[in-house]
């Protein structure tokens, strides 16, 4: 069996080696310009989908970017199906922006992908999910009961490592269980019986919690506390260090929409409501539910480093410095 360190280090390199033309055929652009000018800037910013990227989608559609940049700007979207793709765009040099789980993240800084955190964007419930009655704790699972998982190295394998780690003492416990698809597509599979559990974010936990086929098994509170980061903002070292202007506007823009969703619940519904492709009552009741919470401060970027780097996720050593993941403007731990 390949260790967790190969499989990282054949992830790391094929991020650090994939052009951005790689991922462009997964992604769904859209262009926002500010004006047409000889000297307009350009921005690139990828977001992925789900409920937990919301203040991207507000700073897309309610322009806010533009708003707060001094000057003409022109903001390129994408939108990506996984970290490790927004990963390779970074590492292309073709990306300035972008949001992702903050295991990933971890692994790209450490990597020297040339970005760092300049906000957290949420945190998540993030919940494990059976259709098997007799499944009612992580000691419960079997060799044969696969768990559906976005990726390999993701923020929810480590969360899944964590929870392995506290009850077995071994955080590598259930890899060979795991089966590596897209949310949707797990949850699919999870509905249809093709995999006995789905690891997943919201808004695919509250989808799967209204659904009385299936039960969760295990409470991530206990390993990873609710508040802590899940989706962080990246932005390249490159824009941090020669465009301060422009990349104080993306932090600015990024405030403005988490306040704008505070403030004004109805009118952000009706925006996610339209990304997410559901009607706006159901999202304004998932923005309200437990554990949904978007802020610029961080939680556990080092404690959650230290915990990959004892594991055998990162092939680099991971800092026990704050500041070596994070750009000067953040706050948290």
């Amino acid at each position: 069996m390949i260790s967790m360190k190969k499989i990282t280090a054949i992830i790391v390199s094929a991020a650090l080696a994939v052009s951005l033309s790689a991922c462009g055929s997964n992604s769904k652009a859209a262009v926002n310009s500010s004006a047409a000018s000889g000297n307009t800037e350009t921005i690139k910013v990828a977001m992925q989908y789900g409920l937990s990227y919301a203040p991207y989608a507000i700073m897309q559609a309610k322009g806010l970017i533009e708003k707060n940049y001094d000057g003409d700007v022109k903001v390129e979207w994408s939108t990506l199906n996984s970290g490790s793709a927004i990963n390779e765009a970074f590492a292309s040099g073709k990306l300035d922006v972008g949001a992702m789980g903050l295991g990933p993240a971890i692994t790209g800084i450490t990597s020297g992908v040339g970005y760092k955190i300049y906000d957290n964007i949420s945190s998540m419930p993030n919940k494990l999910y059976t259709n098997k009655e007799n499944i009612n704790s992580l000691k419960d699972i079997t060799s044969s009961d696969q768990i559906a998982i976005v990726n390999i190295g993701s923020f929810q394998h480590i969360l899944l490592a964590m929870a392995c780690d506290k009850e077995f003492g071994d955080a590598h416990a259930l890899d060979n269980n795991l089966a590596a698809m897209a949310h949707p597509d797990g949850m699919s599979s999870l509905l249809s019986g093709s995999v006995a559990l789905h690891l997943t974010s919201a808004p695919y936990t509250f989808q799967e919690d209204d659904d009385e086929s299936l039960h969760e098994v295990y409470n991530f509170n206990e390993v990873w506390p609710e508040g802590n980061s899940f989706i962080v903002g990246l932005a390249s070292e490159k824009l941090h260090d020669e465009k301060p202007e422009l990349y104080n506007a993306v932090v600015k823009a990024t405030e403005e929409a988490m306040e704008f969703i505070k403030e004004n619940p109805d009118e952000a519904a009706e925006i996610l409501a339209e990304v997410n492709d559901k009607d706006t009552d159901t999202v304004k009741d998932w923005l309200g539910r437990d554990g949904v919470n978007f802020s610029v401060k961080t939680g556990g970027v080092v404690e959650f480093a230290s915990f990959m780097e004892k594991n055998n996720f990162l092939t680099n050593e991971a800092s026990k410095d704050y500041s070596a993941y994070v750009f000067d403007n953040v706050q948290g731990d």
